[in-house]
């Protein structure tokens, strides 16, 4: 199973509530077969801008970071999940940055420009 992040805004909302919403969303993502293997907390903020969810407008918000393991085919139903979760705002789920290829570079690779302009002119004789 490949590894996601789901990065989560939650509306502003009291302790008791949000707790309530962050353990609907684990538990969505239980039942779909997913493996939670952190929960952060990255607190209340407000928003960058203005954002419209479930006709309200929300200028603050909770910002969480879930970190799971799930099968390829689970992530379109826990988006539809979430996307008809009254207290979510924003969910985005991406795989994880650890879990990408990185490629070394093999830095600037250097190209014999006078080889390749004298080569395709003709000389005159």
């Amino acid at each position: 199973m490949p590894r996601y992040e789901l990065a989560l805004i939650l509306k502003a909302m009291r302790r008791p509530e949000t707790a309530a919403a962050l353990k609907r969303t684990i538990e969505a993502l239980m039942d779909r077969g997913a493996v939670v293997r952190n929960l952060e907390n990255l607190g209340e903020q407000a928003l960058p801008y203005k954002m419209s969810a479930h006709s309200q407008q929300h200028v603050r918000g909770g910002y969480f970071l879930v970190d799971f393991y799930a099968p390829t085919t689970t992530v379109e139903s826990i988006m539809g999940h979430l996307s008809r979760d009254t207290d979510v705002i924003r969910p985005n789920v991406v795989r994880h940055p650890l879990t990408q290829e990185v490629k070394a570079c093999d830095g600037i690779v250097p190209v014999p420009l006078e080889e390749k302009l004298y080569s395709t002119k003709k000389k005159k004789k």
